[in-house]
């Protein structure tokens, strides 16, 4: 199996920063927004307190990878969630499509395809902790 991220939301953490104030926060979304774009360490301070239990604020994204892989082993990723996107392209080549809610779901298990899933976002949302105790989003 081969999974490789070939596009994402832009500014993913800034857009999950930004859910996240617009529940505690009286400004628009927008005026959050932009100022979250100027200011990265803030980012990484509220995605870093991202708890699990209000995971539709990783809902707001989408994420595309090229998976290559046997039709057994897309089955049972396509078994595991029902929120993966996933198209056949032939010949064990996918499509596959998720926002971070699912994939910070998936990647809490202990397996190659989770690690793999949690290694492709790493450029894309640095801060954003996938492991065990994230679970349950």
């Amino acid at each position: 199996m081969k999974l490789d991220l070939i596009y994402h939301t832009p500014d993913v953490e800034t857009l999950i920063a930004t859910a996240m104030l617009t529940t505690t926060s009286g400004a628009k979304p927008s005026t959050l927004y932009n100022r979250l774009k100027e200011k990265e360490k803030r980012v990484a301070d509220v995605v870093g307190r991202l708890e699990a239990q209000h995971g539709s604020t990783l809902e707001h994204n989408r994420l595309v990878w090229l998976l290559e892989a046997v039709e057994g082993e897309v089955l049972d990723f396509a078994l595991r969630s029902r929120f993966l996107t996933i198209t056949k392209l032939g010949d064990d080549r996918w499509l596959l499509s998720a926002n971070l809610r699912t994939v910070v779901e998936l990647a809490a298990e202990d397996d190659p395809f989770a690690k793999s899933l949690a290694a492709s976002i790493q450029e894309v949302a640095p801060n954003l902790s996938v492991s065990p105790s994230r679970s349950g989003a």
